[in-house]
């Protein structure tokens, strides 16, 4: 497959180079200069395994989704608040044949995509796949990648699309990506809120690893709460969560990732832009709009947007798509 990854941060850098790997023809789109660069002078993209294995993964990095080809397959990673910017720079590279997948964490980045490309190429999803990134142009991937114990859903947009999107799952999942197609994108999208919101927020807060947030009895029945609230708000707005099943995978996948720091926290340490606007904050704002409050998730979104001065939730777009 012709493959393009929107946002060379740590997560679509690790897609990419696993994609690569896979024998598919990559290229990670980015606006970052040193990322691009970074690739460039190196001969590829840098992947560090959890047992210190290094090597460099043949695929190319450029600024623009210019000369890109006809593409069979982009995955869409960068923060939620590109998302807009990132649909406007696909528009004139992807076809009818070509399929949109958005792994992203936040509500609402299928909505943004579709409004661009059409809601008929773009497939909500989420993922449990854990990176890091060191340096621009390398990306080291966490224990649970690293030995195949994630999980990646996409929901299916509906109709004759559903055999399309197993094909993109069979390609993900050949290529060490674990890979379920669900019947729902909504209930793709709220499982992956259900798993990120609460983990990340808190985590940004404390400066903590997943680990030390899951393992401590204060911050656990803090998760439980934000989950319960999530949970609750997904059912009003008619998304069927099953709060055993959801609460048993988001268990799973904490235990499983250990001493990683979340993206949201490396954000708030970096004093960068966070994307608690499409997390927490918006699980609170669609609350107050169906009728089921979310103060927990209120309290700590707005914590985590103090941690950022002059970077408030305001929810605008950004100028330019970065990557997770």
């Amino acid at each position: 497959m012709r493959i393009a990854v929107m946002g060379a941060g740590a997560m679509g850098s690790a897609f990419g180079a696993y994609l690569a790997l896979g024998g598919h023809e990559v290229t990670l789109v980015d606006v970052r200069k040193e990322c691009v660069d970074a690739v460039a002078s190196q001969g590829g993209l840098v992947l560090e395994r959890p047992d210190g294995d290094e090597r460099v993964v043949p695929l190319r990095a450029q600024a623009s989704t210019e000369d890109l080809g006809p593409l069979d397959l982009v995955i869409v990673l960068t923060k939620a608040y590109a998302t807009a910017d990132a649909a406007r720079m696909l528009a004139g590279a992807v076809s009818p044949g070509t399929w949109v997948v958005t792994l992203q964490n936040g509500i609402g980045n299928d909505r943004a995509l579709a409004a661009v490309l059409g809601p008929e190429r773009v497939v909500a999803g989420t993922t449990t796949v854990g990176a890091e990134q060191p340096r621009p142009g390398a990306t080291r991937v966490a224990p649970s990648t690293a030995s195949g114990d994630t999980v990646t859903y996409l929901g299916a947009p509906g109709g004759d699309a559903a055999g399309g999107v197993a094909e993109v799952a069979e390609v993900l999942t050949a290529a060490g990506l674990p890979t379920v197609v669900l019947p729902s994108a909504g209930e793709a999208v709220w499982t992956k809120v259900a798993l990120a919101a609460p983990m990340a927020s808190i985590s940004a807060v404390l400066g903590w690893t997943v680990s030390g947030v899951y393992e401590n009895p204060s911050t656990r029945t803090l998760l439980r709460e934000l989950f319960d609230e999530i949970v609750a708000v997904a059912r009003a707005t008619s998304v069927p969560l099953d709060p055993a099943t959801v609460w048993g995978y988001c268990e799973h996948t904490w235990q499983t990732v250990g001493p990683h720091m979340t993206s949201m926290a490396v954000d708030v340490r970096n004093g960068r832009r966070t994307e608690i606007d499409a997390l927490n904050l918006e699980v609170a704002r669609l609350g107050d709009e169906v009728g089921v409050p979310a103060p927990a998730n209120r309290a700590v979104g707005l914590l985590v947007a103090a941690l950022a001065p002059g970077l408030p939730a305001s929810g605008a777009p950004a100028t330019l798509p970065n990557g997770r």
